[in-house]
């Protein structure tokens, strides 16, 4: 592509974008300094110096405003987690590598995580669906990879599998969330990662 045939960004495209970063900066900030409960909508207009229209043009909700932070940061992070994806030897260590890595984060933001979880599943039930990028993303590079290096079926669609890999991810995070202290987070995704590459069966030379 050359440069002149690169999509530029309309001035209103940019204000817009400007916008709502300040509405997350701000939600944000007031979400730590006072609870996220104790936050409304309302402060977080006043606080951003924008009408109340503007603000639900961008978000109809507390749990929207969370859920596009978390995205960003997620976002933030694919790229380097990306770029080592192929310097690593195979399926497995692709996979504990990028989940270790996300759920570093996720272990010491639980309040955050339980209120974007919460969105995306009232979403999911209201017919809205999910697509996210976050890691979603890495975990369907890693899939093509691994279809590709013939360490994964390929009779199995990429997008099933990713689909399959999440369902288990979400589990696990709800029930961590139900009890931080009864389990360890990464531990628990270390035993899904062989979950979902050896399955449930007892195989000859591994222990009972």
């Amino acid at each position: 592509m050359e440069p002149r045939d690169v999509p530029v960004e309309s001035r209103t495209e940019r204000k817009k974008k400007e916008t709502q970063q300040k509405i997350i900066n701000v939600a944000m900030d007031s979400f730590q300094r006072q609870g996220f409960n104790n936050t409304t909508m309302e402060q977080i207009a006043e606080e951003a110096d924008i009408a109340r229209k503007t603000l639900y043009n961008h978000f109809p909700v507390k749990e929207a405003i969370v859920d596009e932070y978390v995205k960003g940061l997620s976002q933030e992070s694919n790229h380097e987690v990306f770029r080592t994806l192929q310097d690593l030897p195979d399926t497995r260590s692709r996979l504990q590598n990028t989940l270790e890595k996300v759920y570093e984060w996720v272990e010491i933001n639980p309040e955050i995580i339980g209120i974007c979880l919460g969105y995306r599943l009232k979403n999911m039930y209201q017919g809205a669906g999910y697509s996210g990028g976050g890691s979603q993303t890495l975990i369907a590079e890693i899939i093509r990879l691994g279809q590709q290096a013939g360490e994964i079926r390929q009779d199995i669609p990429a997008k099933l599998l990713v689909k399959q890999l999440d369902t288990l991810r979400m589990t696990v995070v709800m029930d961590w969330l139900h009890d931080t202290s009864r389990i360890e987070l990464r531990k628990e995704m270390a035993k899904l990662v062989d979950l979902f590459l050896n399955g449930a069966m007892l195989r000859e030379g591994r222990s009972k």
